[in-house]
């Protein structure tokens, strides 16, 4: 009775959306949040037939109206196993995806009028046939919400990403001259030393 056994699992959907985002365009605000604003899922003792469901709220409490797009992407874990898990988001209008979680790249751009929130529901199902080949495995996945329109592009909602181009220069300098100082503190400690073994 293989549809018995119980897999044992942890799902992780992160949403990496601090609580408030800002960005300017055109002397204009955007300000977007999202409740939850940091994990969506953190599901373990799962088995199969298993249903979770969790309401995601985008909050515009900028001012101006923007389009948004959330997007999903597999970060780690077993890709066997994500490949199996279906979901399900809707909204007050009705279901918006339905399918397989692997098919699910991104949703339509969705308009949020300025100072107005939007209620999105997200249903993730553990297939009920799935067998003993998928006990004890575990996946991670990361929805995430970019705000159309800004910066002449997309932007995260975690705000624009600068380029890091800072070098180990410092951390070398840095390393080093703590050698320095500790050989200094040896030298002077062992001369110390050989000058009260002298008298």
């Amino acid at each position: 009775m293989k549809n018995l056994v119980c897999i044992i699992t942890i799902i992780l959907v992160l949403f990496l959306i601090p609580i408030k985002s800002y960005a300017e365009t055109n002397n204009n605000q955007l300000d977007v949040s999202t409740s939850p604003h940091k994990i969506l899922f953190d599901l373990t003792n799962l088995k199969p037939g298993d249903t979770i469901s969790r309401d995601l709220l985008v909050i515009n409490n900028g001012e101006q109206d923007f389009h948004y797009i959330i997007s999903n992407k597999f970060t780690g874990g077993s890709k066997k196993f994500y490949n199996q898990l279906l979901l399900e988001i809707s909204d007050e209008k009705g279901i918006i995806f339905k399918g397989n979680l692997n098919d699910f790249s991104k949703l339509d751009s969705r308009s949020l009028k300025s100072r107005d929130q939007e209620n999105i529901l997200f249903h993730v199902e553990i297939p009920y046939e799935l067998g003993n080949e998928y006990q004890g495995l575990t996946s991670d996945f990361q929805f995430k919400i970019f705000v159309e329109g800004t910066l002449g592009g997309v932007l995260p909602a975690d705000g624009p990403k600068l380029p890091n181009t800072a070098t180990d220069v410092f951390q070398t300098l840095l390393v080093g001259a703590i050698m320095l100082g500790v050989g200094i503190i040896l030298f002077k400690l062992q001369h110390r030393k050989s000058d009260l073994t002298n008298i």
